[in-house]
């Protein structure tokens, strides 16, 4: 019997796939993600789950849909009857790791994963302060500058030598075993600082923004209520272009990073059986529309790269056009692999999507992709949570190849024609020409879905909840976790340093730090 594919999952976020060079940008460097999808099937309609950090990796890791696993917001967990991805093919053989940032809430860090050598292990979430002095929280776009903190040390570098490390001691250890490993980048996610060569690189060659001028004043209330949460109408002209340039520069230098891990496993051999995934967990606003951060049904929050090769899939760069969802990699692996699909209660709502990796040229399997966002679930102390009884406060929303149509709780609805109105600048939801259009499309959104029935699974799931918590306080962003299981703060040297000004040094001489407190 032939060895099982290894599977090495490249997941970053917050990235946007029209900033890439694979996808056209002539501005943006990607030279590595170029060239992975020179021989990747690249999905153009790749849909999150749901365009906010966790809520889109617990469905991505269940293969369900935010409101059927719990993902309500930010800082949920995955409930134990939930299968997960790494979890099945745990069982089934292969070795399991995470590196990086994965923003699990709860006592359960690791969530089907055997290793995690690196990462956010007690909720900080990987999140560096960017500069050191804004410990423990991250600026937004107005904070865009170069990063005060040692190459060496930020978290993306690190991962980049961690994945590396394990997968090289898992080549030499066990090199009959299969593995699957996640590599969790945190960039592009603010706060958007870079090496200063990269910061450099793109200063005064940004775009500015391609929506109109007057588009932030004609966003529906929802939006108007995402841009309170999420800074950006504050900005002047000057910091959204820094904030624009922050972010290329943040996605270059991640893709750097990948491509040295890359490089680095391809010399060793190591990517010889491996199917390689490459995708983000949600999108980034960057200003269209007049909205940074993500949280909202636009293309630029909800649109994710996805590139996928290795064995078993078509060679060469193919696109595909029909639209696929971040929930389908569970089931689509699990085919590739050649496991059985897994026994999750009420049964997945992602779909086998490798028909289409096997033979670009064939239909995708999903005519809909769904997904959805709950603002009144978020759990984070201090930040922007509004009641379940306020109206324009959550959405469920269909994409399909050309069209989307996006229902707002207690608000109006909104119909959107890609194909002729990218820029999703024009609502023909009142247009009685696509009365059945609609008609079908909230058909769709509705088939096992209500508003009530979401009320009622959120009052059940919170009531649950505290019995799965941790009750640890996080503490500096990202933890190492040894052999034995200890864990220590990776970076506790970088935020709780006792920093002082330093007298002059005289000449021939220096200064021992210890002689200073």
């Amino acid at each position: 019997m032939a060895q099982r594919p290894n599977i090495l999952w490249l997941l970053t976020d917050q990235h946007v796939p029209s900033i890439s060079e694979f996808e056209g940008n002539p501005v943006i460097r990607t030279q590595h993600l170029d060239k992975l999808a020179s021989r990747s099937v690249q999905f153009d309609a790749a849909i999150c789950s749901s365009p906010v950090c966790t809520p889109s990796r617990m469905s991505m890791m269940t293969g369900r849909e935010v409101h059927r696993c719990g993902a309500w917001n930010n800082h949920w967990v995955i409930f134990p009857e939930h299968p997960t991805w790494p979890g099945h093919f745990a069982q089934h053989g292969y070795r399991t790791c995470l590196v990086g940032k994965m923003h699990f809430g709860g006592k359960n860090q690791m969530n089907g994963f055997q290793y995690r050598p690196y990462g956010d292990l007690k909720h900080g979430l990987g999140h560096q302060p960017d500069p050191i002095e804004n410990f423990p929280s991250h600026g937004g776009a107005g904070g865009a500058c170069e990063t005060t903190i040692p190459e060496s040390l930020t978290q993306d570098v690190i991962v980049t030598r961690e994945t590396l490390s394990f997968l090289l001691e898992q080549q030499d250890r066990e090199p009959e075993t299969p593995w699957f490993c996640c590599a969790s980048y945190i960039r592009p996610h603010p706060p958007f600082t870079a090496p200063g060569r990269y910061m450099r690189y793109y200063r005064d060659k940004v775009p500015d923004i391609s929506t109109p001028s007057d588009a932030y004043e004609k966003l529906d209330p929802f939006s108007t209520n995402l841009s309170n949460n999420e800074s950006g109408q504050q900005l002047s002209d000057e910091q959204r272009m820094r904030g624009r340039e922050g972010y290329y520069a943040c996605i270059d230098f991640v893709d750097d990073c990948i491509g040295e891990l890359l490089d680095g496993l391809e010399k060793a051999g190591a990517l010889d059986n491996t199917i390689i995934i490459y995708t983000s967990d949600h999108g980034e606003m960057a200003g269209e529309h007049g909205l940074w951060g993500k949280g909202t049904y636009f293309e630029e929050s909800i649109r994710v790269p996805l590139l996928i090769c290795g064995p078993g899939i078509e060679p060469g760069n193919h696109r595909v056009a029909d639209p696929v969802s971040l929930m389908d990699l569970f089931p689509t692996m699990c085919s590739l692999a050649g496991l059985p699909q897994p026994d999750s209660p009420g049964g997945l709502d992602g779909v086998d999507t490798s028909i289409v990796l096997r033979d670009p040229t064939q239909p995708g399997p999903r005519t809909y992709v769904p997904l959805g966002y709950y603002s009144w679930g978020v759990r984070a102390k201090g930040a922007f949570s509004p009641s379940e009884d306020d109206p324009h406060q959550a959405m469920r929303t269909l994409r399909s190849r050309d069209w989307k149509y996006v229902e707002i709780e207690k608000g109006d609805p909104l119909l959107f024609d890609l194909a002729n109105d990218p820029h999703e600048i024009t609502n023909l939801a009142t247009d009685p020409q696509h009365a059945g259009r609609i008609k079908e499309m909230r058909d769709a959104l509705h088939k096992g879905f209500s508003w009530d029935g979401v009320h009622r699974q959120f009052a059940l799931d919170r009531e649950r909840l505290p019995q799965f918590l941790s009750g640890f306080k996080p503490t500096t962003p990202n933890q190492y976790m040894l052999p034995d299981g200890r864990i220590f703060d990776a970076e506790r040297e970088l935020y709780d340093a006792r920093w002082q000004a330093l007298p002059p040094v005289p000449d021939g001489g220096g200064i021992i730090p210890q002689m200073f407190g």
